[in-house]
């Protein structure tokens, strides 16, 4: 069952130093590999490349950042096909790099703590905007055009099979704002990208917006005024007709924000009176049908949602402890636990049809998670069994040393686990012809701490079991999140 929350001090805390730990130690070399060593067998059918995103340098200056969420992004590419795998890496060259290397100053609005007195005294750029081109969260592709980005509507275009950085990408039309989310949803149905931007300038205001896929305009879906401060909304939910903007209790003082220089959490306060909202915008008539109230807690992110019946379905990764979700950072091996309970899949039910406007929760399984992914393309906004993601200690999401396949209908999981080894974010890769939701492999990259290196691992997504290992010959920092393209070819291929 769910813990009661616990009174938690207003962000933000004091920071902590990154651990002296690999997985926060930075990445200098720039490689393209042909053909790293395989251990095990990697499905002949296994063709398309992985790309992933996150931080790999943790230094500006002689400052050692102290968030892990600071560090300068990079993209990290692996290519498959005939059993083999190929490996680039390589930092975008963006203003935020150039002056995180040459000049030892930071650029742009951070997301933790490190614009601390010394830092804007000796490493803050002496001009610096309110948004980052530090775009180290995510990616993914419109128009036939890549590019990566943060929480912050600015796009860093770059080419996928080289990893060059091609510039600033701007939509025709853009929704202007100050915060976006990292996770946009693709409709299949309406062959369209969705995502939503937070503007604060005179009024708090969600514009939830779409891009069609062939194009890059955005155009305006839905206008949401809340009337007050804006939430700290990471993720979202999609379903057949629907988004839902889970307004969580994690207020952000939008004067605070709006003052250059002033990192995300430094404007942030966590107010669990307020509890949770549920605002439900349907996509025919773009505006808000209806909104519910459920209880307090903080999540980064959605697992998936559904509409059954005449109930919405909203599953997310949730716990009620937000400061170490934010600010907790040393990972460790002596607390972990398969419950997980610092985080739990859970499920709200929104009854359209009711007169009821409280959601209604219960938990999905015997095992916490985070970084949640599913069979995307067959199930998002749909009905599914199985989601995968990473299962971590009681002290830190980011200390997570196991991968988890979640059963949602069964209330069961699955467990890959070794000692020493620190995976990344889990992603399905659907078998050609597949029928079965769970046919296809698992990738994840994986830090082993022992040796100091990485390597590509690949399970089979219905066994769990696994199938093979690509090495890498040098440590990857923790990274976030990454796009699997069945369509670009083996780097060297």
């Amino acid at each position: 069952m769910p813990q009661t929350p616990q009174p938690l001090p207003p962000f933000p805390a004091k920071p902590q130093p990154l651990p002296d730990f690999p997985g926060y130690t930075t990445l200098d070399k720039e490689v393209r590999i042909d053909r790293l060593p395989v251990e095990g067998t990697l499905p002949e059918w296994l063709s398309g490349t992985l790309i992933r995103n996150g931080p790999a340098k943790f230094e500006v200056g002689d400052y050692r950042l102290t968030h892990w969420f600071n560090g300068i992004g990079m993209l990290h590419a692996y290519s498959f096909g005939e059993g083999q795998v190929s490996y680039a890496n390589k930092y975008p060259r963006t203003t935020a790099y150039d002056l995180a290397v040459n000049k030892g100053q930071l650029y742009g609005k951070q997301f933790g703590i490190d614009p601390c007195e010394e830092l804007f005294g000796r490493h803050f750029a002496a001009y610096s905007p309110n948004i980052s081109d530090n775009t180290n969260v995510n990616l993914t592709r419109l128009a036939n055009r890549f590019f990566a980005f943060n929480e912050q509507p600015l796009n860093m275009e770059f080419d996928p099979r080289t990893l060059d950085t091609v510039g600033e990408l701007t939509f025709e039309d853009q929704i202007v704002g100050e915060l976006s989310t990292p996770h946009p949803h693709f409709d299949f149905e309406r062959r369209a990208m969705l995502n939503y931007t937070t503007a604060m300038r005179d009024k708090t205001v969600y514009h939830v917006h779409y891009t069609p896929e062939d194009t890059l305009r955005q155009t305006r879906l839905a206008t949401i005024e809340t009337g007050e401060d804006p939430r700290y909304m990471h993720s979202f939910a999609v379903t057949e007709n629907y988004v839902v903007l889970v307004e969580i209790p994690v207020v952000i003082d939008r004067e605070r924000f709006l003052e250059p220089g002033n990192p995300f959490v430094e404007c942030f306060s966590w107010q669990p009176e307020r509890g949770t909202r549920f605002l439900v915008v349907d996509k025919r008539e773009g505006r808000v049908v209806r909104t519910f109230e459920g209880p307090a807690f903080f999540a980064f992110h959605h697992i998936n949602a559904a509409e059954v019946g005449s109930d919405l379905l909203i599953d997310i990764a949730v716990t009620e402890t937000p400061y170490e979700s934010v600010l907790g950072l040393a990972p460790s091996e002596d607390q972990f636990d398969l419950q997980a309970y610092g985080y739990a899949a859970r499920r709200f039910a929104l009854s359209l049809s009711g007169a009821s406007n409280t959601a209604r929760t219960v938990d999905l399984a015997d095992a916490g998670v985070e970084m949640p992914r599913i069979n995307y393309r067959a199930h998002n906004g749909k009905p599914y069994r199985y989601a995968y993601g990473l299962g971590h200690s009681l002290r830190s999401l980011r200390a997570m040393n196991r991968l988890l396949k979640l059963d949602v209908v069964a209330g069961t999981h699955k467990a890959w686990h070794e000692k020493g080894s620190f995976p990344s974010e889990a992603v399905f890769v659907a078998r050609p012809g597949a029928t079965e939701e769970d046919d296809g492999v698992v990738l994840s990259g994986v830090l082993d701490a022992k040796s100091g290196t990485s390597f590509l691992l690949v399970l089979d997504a219905a066994s769990f079991e696994e199938l093979g290992r690509a090495r890498v010959p040098h440590h990857i920092p923790n990274d976030f999140h990454g796009v699997f393209f069945n369509d670009l070819p083996r780097l060297g291929g």
